[in-house]
């Protein structure tokens, strides 16, 4: 279900959730990851020693869609 956020700067998806970073991401592989903080959000590969704070997969094509 998407939505407009209430400061109307974003698209969301109240369904689908950030998972916390303490539920070990894969590694290895691009991710969404986010600093909860600073809101700031990026296409990244997970390293213990960076900041963020959660993550998530990264969103696949329709396979019903044509291209």
């Amino acid at each position: 279900m998407t939505a407009i956020n209430s400061s109307k700067t974003a698209a969301v998806d109240r369904n689908y959730h950030w998972i916390p970073i303490h539920q070990k991401p894969p590694g290895g592989v691009k991710l969404q990851l986010i600093h909860r903080p600073s809101g700031v959000a990026t296409y990244s590969i997970y390293r213990v020693s960076d900041h963020w704070t959660h993550w998530r997969e990264l969103p696949t094509f329709d396979p019903e869609e044509k291209p």
